[in-house]
């Protein structure tokens, strides 16, 4: 297999590692962490096919091949710094912005880049859909959103609300199994549920279920779009956060007699990165979009309180 050209973020710090003698050093320098500077080197490693430097007690010793990357990184640098300065002085919005979500909210961030942009199009936005919680302290990505809370020090939070869940079915399965559309507290162990993987935490959505007599579980998915064209199959009802019949129209919600509880999500980011206009901006723009998706929500919400007043007959 031909060996992939390196990129210049990789190169950028094989060139800090260089400079100053050791992991530790080069992340200080750069803003990284040791383990996210030794994970970049292996990285530039892997896609070189050859090992380029040495940990030692003496510090980090780099080989021959290392060498000739390291003058076509300060030749690469030189040339950088040249053009920022015939190109005038650069704006604080250059450069890009990570930012991790669970795989629901991919929507709305692509929404919050394309608002942020028409604004301030030097900012490169990179949204990922991640299954695990990224280390932020590490900065492994500039903003999260998340459904909990972190415990360290480094870190900000601000609240963004509830997703206020509710459960959705095809016409197929509910003319199948719940011809009613309400789901009384006695009624979950005869019905079938497409939920996630279980959530390492121990509060996902099953659990909830399951507490309420559900235990059949035909499918799982961390795949929001998984589990979405397995409901639109009839295998089941899938749990979705309110409104979303409205893009969804194949899919039906039904009654609870007793609410699902909400999960209430956090924007978080370093604190040293709370001052930085582009990831400042960008968290902005991810609240005005955030805000106005549960404003909607508790209409529906509210909607969906009066119609679960009582069963549904058909």
């Amino acid at each position: 297999m031909e060996n992939k050209l390196p990129a210049w973020d990789d190169l950028r710090v094989l060139l800090e590692v260089h400079r100053q003698g050791s992991f530790l050093e080069a992340g200080l320098q750069l803003g990284l962490s040791t383990s996210t500077v030794a994970r970049r080197i292996g990285a530039l490693e892997k896609d070189l096919g050859r090992a380029l430097v040495h940990r030692t007690s003496r510090g980090a010793l780099l080989e021959k091949e290392a060498l000739e990357l390291i003058a076509l990184a300060e030749n690469f640098e030189q040339a950088l710094r040249a053009h920022r300065r015939d190109s005038g002085p650069s704006s604080p919005y250059a450069g890009r912005v990570r930012v991790s979500l669970p795989d629901g909210f991919m929507t709305a961030a692509a929404e919050a880049a394309a608002r942020f942009r028409r604004w301030h199009p030097e900012t490169h936005i990179e949204v990922i859909s991640e299954l695990r919680f990224v280390d932020l302290t590490a900065r492994e990505a500039d903003i999260g959103v998340r459904g909990g809370r972190s415990s360290s020090p480094v870190l900000i939070e601000k609240p963004m609300g509830d997703i206020l869940p509710g459960l959705y079915a095809s016409t197929e399965y509910l003319a199948r199994a719940l011809p009613s559309r309400f789901l009384g507290d006695g009624d979950y162990a005869r019905q079938d549920f497409i939920v996630e993987d279980e959530n390492p935490r121990g509060q996902g959505a099953s659990q909830w279920l399951t507490q309420r007599g559900a235990s059949r579980f035909p499918f799982r998915s961390n795949s929001l779009e998984a589990r979405l064209h397995a409901a639109k199959c009839g295998m089941g009802l899938v749990l979705l956060g309110l409104g979303a019949e409205r893009e969804h129209p194949e899919l039906i919600r039904v009654g609870l007699a007793t609410p699902l509880p909400g999960l209430r999500f956090y924007l978080t980011m370093h604190k040293d990165l709370r001052r930085v206009p582009r990831i400042r901006g960008v968290a902005l723009a991810l609240q005005e979009v955030f805000a106005e998706y549960f404003a909607a929500q508790a209409q529906v919400d509210a909607r969906a309180r009066r119609d679960n007043s009582r069963p549904k007959t058909r």
